[in-house]
Parts: structure tokens; sequence; C-alpha cells
């Protein structure tokens, strides 16, 4: 059991799915599942019911779990996210490897192309066969480390409770701190489409949100740090 990472499922009414996702990752890694409401609520024995409190809330959720565990990394996926077992197996040993870097921020595999899928450019799978940087990655996944989240969090959801922009502030945390913000070609997941929240009043909120962190700057007019990934072994 890895005893540098806390796995956060955020499920919202896909509970077969989140407890295909606890049920693999707990066998490597301290597993939560974040249920934001779902009817009916999430069975696992691994859930943790919550009202539905939307993305920041689960994100304040996953962090608070973090600082209680005295985790250094903290790893969510939403539960609609689709993966097979190689791919599965692939993400477990990269998450190690990554759990030992000092130079990366943030860590999510690349998005298989598929009809029923959906990802940003920068996220799509590039075919590289290597972990990619990139200027900044989407909340569908993130594995975070702590420093990164203690310069952010918790979210105020009275600002921003639909969570929009939560990956970009990390990923400007992430770039003034000089840490890696890497995309992962060698694993491949489905992203699928969803309806999602209102965008326009998603983006409202993610805008005046991101107003209310001081400097800051929107990854996307930056380019990705080239810096060679550092491990701890090399210190």
């Amino acid at each position: 059991m890895n005893s540098d990472i806390l796995c956060c499922v955020f499920n919202y009414n896909e509970n077969d799915k989140a407890c295909a996702w606890a049920d693999r990752l707990s066998e490597h890694f301290d597993t939560v599942i974040l249920d934001s409401g779902s009817t009916p609520a999430c069975p696992h024995p691994l859930a943790l019911h919550l009202d539905n409190v939307y993305y920041s809330g689960l994100m304040n959720k996953a962090y608070e779990l973090l600082v209680k565990k005295g985790y250094r990394w903290l790893m969510v996926v939403t539960s609609d996210i689709e993966i097979d077992s190689g791919n599965f197996s692939r993400l477990v040993d990269a998450m190690r490897d990554i759990s030992h870097s000092t130079n990366v921020g943030l860590y999510q595999p690349s998005c298989r192309f598929s009809f029923r899928g959906r990802a940003l450019p920068q996220s799509m799978c590039h075919y590289t066969g290597r972990m990619r940087k990139v200027n900044f990655q989407e909340g569908w996944f993130h594995m975070v480390c702590r420093e990164l989240l203690d310069k952010l969090m918790p979210v105020d959801s009275s600002v921003n409770l639909l969570g929009w922009g939560i990956d970009l502030a990390l990923c400007h945390f992430a770039r003034i701190s000089r840490m890696l913000i890497i995309v992962d070609d060698r694993v491949k997941v489905i992203h699928p489409k969803g309806r999602g929240y209102n965008r326009d009043k998603a983006l409202a909120q993610m805008r005046a949100w991101h107003m209310t962190i001081p400097g800051y700057t929107s990854p996307r007019h930056f380019r990705p740090l080239k810096d060679k990934i550092r491990y701890q072994s090399e210190i």
C-alpha cells in the first residue's frame, strides 16, 4: 500500500463506475468515494455520503481528508472516467513513480480519441509514448501535490460552487512554483461527453473566483516548462 497518495473518487449518480474505481484503487492506495448527493446513495463501504456539494465541495472535502491523513499527494478522478485493465495497471505504476518526484505539481493520464469522449487538445493522447509536459490540465483527473493545494485550498464555494477553473488555478500555482504539469500518453482513459453544468453560470463563477486569487494569470498564456522530472533518489 502506497503511503504517499490519497485517492478520492468524485461521484454523482454513477454508482457502478464509482464502485469499480474504488475496488481497483483500494488494492494499491488509501481510497474513498466522495458521493455528492447521489440518488440512491452509493452503496460501497468506502463511500462517504455528502449533500450535493458540487465539484468545489468535493475538492474541499478531499483536501480536508488529505490534511487529516497527512499524505503528500491527492489523486481525484470523476467516477464517469473509463479505463481498461491494461491502462489501469500502467496508471498505478505511473502514480507510484510520480509520488517519488520532487518537481511535478500535477499529473494526469491522456484521453483516448473516441466518439464518446471529450477533452481539450493538450489532454488528448498525442501518442508520444511518454509523459508530456503541458501548460495546464483538466479537472476530471488530477494527481496533485499538497504543496500546490496548500496555496489554493479551500475553495470559496459561495463564489465558485460549480468548480470550474480549479484546474487552471492549480496549474497557475504550479507555473509560478516552477513545478511540472504532466499528461501521460502512456496511459489512456475515456472522458465521456455529458451535459455538465450550465456553461454561462459556471464561467461566471469561475471568473469571479479567479479574481479573488492574488496575481492569478491563466496558465493558457504560457508555454510548458521543459525541465526534466527529478526524483528523490537523485537528491
